[in-house]
């Protein structure tokens, strides 16, 4: 593991710091009159003085010769005996859900106190391959936002042997150790294909050797993992998780020495189920932390980022303090940076965050890296305007679409055939298998709107093969003609759904012209749209002007069609992800997650 420069010292950085404190130099930064939240004691230190050089903190305490730090350079802000904390880390993020690049992440991540993140770009490696990575690394290094990057461990999430998928780019073994000699990279992202890893399968055993062999963290993706299979995932030396969803899960995972990620994202929301977890008295926290997954644009600009979770958890009953320590400290530990970032502390990277009130976290001023990246809501860093790689910019590569390419074709001219559907549920990332009767009129299988099941196609848009899978889906609640994306998890191949083929049609041609985006086509008019043009994920405007575009999009959906579906987006991106129980859709057709398998549509 090669940590970014920012976290490494040299010995001149040293003898400075060392200089400071003893007083022959003075600080660049005195923070006066604050109480600080020690999350290592889970203790309020009051009326507390901090001195910062350079990017480091250099001491804390009650100093009563505070004159002799202060120069004729030195800037001294005044705590106003309210509280600062340590800059708060996201220990798992997927920064392309956020429809912004990681420079648009950063401008708000950073304005709601979050000074680092641990990135998976695992959607953009998924579409561009190691050149999508390493044009993620460059970008992200550049920033004041630290983002530590995990390396895509299942580039596509599935054996490209069992050909569940087309993907759009396979990541060897070679590229995976490749990508961990790099600075920046802390970890091995989730490995997603938990039947393989339970199997024993070399294949994915190799790339957590790899991980092992630069010393970084392995991550995990095991819902509902448990008893001996659960043992197996872990002798495979992979020992976090953030897909629990149910208390007895989580609690056997800790119990056998797996860090939990409490994730409470835009639309999976585990927090409310786990939170007895962290409210026992009698349960040890340490192996526990929140992250937030998967966040849509809207979430991050209207409510926040780590702030928001820790609001949510203090609202559910958890102490203050701890709710802190669960985005400071704890993923500090877990990624073995608790020296350098986490707790506010001589030596410790200078992420600061001020707040009025711990029993609500507000960011008022943010300090990173010993710069003031915020105060009092203003941005005063000035971000570098970093243009996309050409090759980024066109990604969609599909033929043209007939309406017979979407329809679902039976040998009865009328009558009714039975149908394995895709039940999703608002809030969960787990759909269901259910058989429902749908009506056939001329041989087409046709939706019914009543019971809420449309029509669903995933179509292959990386290499030009055009294959399409059909399907059928219930519970999106959606009643426009239709809606088509780039982003559809994980191969990002291109979904549509609707129950008007016409319009679905003019959704996918849309995408196509756009080379990426989101499209909502109603009685033949495009009524919403977001292009996407880094890689069919990623808009390269101004985050202010792709969160207005995707608000626009859901309070049109909400107000026009009673859309009441809370990320109806990100929830339809998960329809084609074939690691996550019980069945999705994928270009080949219709998969049984659990067995690994494709499964009929029609049932004879």
């Amino acid at each position: 593991m090669v940590l970014p420069k920012i976290f490494r010292y040299d010995l001149g950085e040293r003898i400075d710091l060392i200089r400071v404190i003893n007083g022959l130099k003075p600080a660049d930064i005195v923070i006066v009159n604050t109480n600080v939240v020690s999350t290592t004691t889970g203790e309020v230190l009051e009326g507390m003085n901090i001195l910062i050089s350079g990017k480091r903190i250099v001491g804390i305490g009650r100093y009563s010769d505070l004159h002799r730090y202060i120069g004729s350079d030195t800037l001294v802000i005044d705590g106003e005996n309210n509280y600062v904390v340590p800059g708060f880390i996201d220990p798992h993020i997927h920064i392309e859900s956020s429809l912004l690049t990681p420079t648009g992440f950063a401008k708000l991540a950073l304005k709601h106190g979050t000074t680092t993140v641990v990135a998976d770009p695992h959607e953009i490696a998924n579409v561009l391959g190691i050149k999508g990575v390493e044009a993620f690394i460059r970008e992200a290094s550049s920033l004041p936002l630290k983002i530590l990057v995990d390396i895509p461990s299942c580039v596509p999430p599935t054996d490209p042997s069992l050909k569940l998928e087309t993907p759009g780019y396979i990541l060897s073994v070679n590229e995976i150790e490749k990508l961990a000699s790099m600075e920046g990279t802390i970890g091995l992202g989730e490995v997603m294909d938990f039947v393989s890893v339970v199997r024993g399968e070399e294949s994915v055993l190799e790339k957590i050797s790899i991980a092992n062999k630069y010393s970084l963290r392995v991550n995990g993706h095991a819902p509902l993992l448990r008893d001996k299979s659960l043992d197996a995932y872990l002798v495979a030396g992979i020992y976090s998780d953030h897909e629990s969803i149910e208390y007895s899960e989580a609690l056997e995972k800790v119990r056998k020495g797996m860090f939990i990620f409490i994730r409470e994202g835009s639309a999976w929301r585990d927090l409310e189920a786990l939170i007895d977890l962290i409210k026992r008295e009698d349960f040890d926290c340490k192996y526990c932390c929140f992250a937030s997954d998967d966040l849509n644009v809207l979430d991050l600009y209207e409510k926040g980022h780590m702030d928001r979770i820790i609001n949510e958890a203090i609202e559910l009953g958890v102490d203050p303090i701890k709710a802190i320590q669960l985005a400071t400290i704890n993923p500090a530990t877990w990624l073995h940076l608790e020296e350098h970032i986490g707790v506010i502390a001589p030596g410790r990277l200078a992420d600061i965050v001020f707040i009025k009130d711990l029993n609500y976290v507000e960011p008022y001023i943010v300090i990173a890296n010993g710069e003031i990246i915020y105060y009092k809501g203003e941005l005063k860093k000035e971000f570098n305007n970093i243009s996309p790689p050409g090759f980024v910019l066109k990604t969609v590569n599909i033929r043209e679409i007939d309406i017979d390419d979407l329809i679902v074709k039976v040998n009865n001219t009328n009558g009714s055939v039975k149908v394995n559907v895709i039940e999703v549920h608002p809030g969960s990332t787990l759909t269901k298998k259910v058989v429902e009767e749908l009506k056939v009129n001329d041989h087409i299988v046709k939706p019914d709107i009543v019971r809420d099941i449309i029509y669903v196609n995933v179509i292959e848009r990386h290499h030009g093969i055009g294959s399409i899978g059909h399907g059928f889906i219930k519970g999106l609640k959606f009643r426009a003609g239709a809606v088509a994306q780039t982003i559809a998890h994980d191969t990002h191949n291109l979904i549509v759904a609707g129950h008007n083929l016409n319009d679905m049609k003019t959704a996918v041609d849309r995408i196509r012209e756009l080379q990426g985006g989101m499209v909502v086509v109603d009685h033949g008019k495009i009524i919403a749209e977001i292009p996407l043009q880094y890689g069919g994920l990623m808009s390269i405007e101004d985050p202010e002007i792709v969160y207005k575009k995707y608000k626009g999009m859901v309070e049109k959906l909400r107000g026009c069609y009673g859309l009441d579906f809370e990320s109806f987006f990100m929830t339809l991106s998960l329809i084609s992800l074939p690691v996550i129980p019980e069945i999705r859709l994928t270009d080949k057709g219709l998969i049984d997650v659990n067995k690994g398998e494709r499964i009929p549509l029609i049932i004879r």
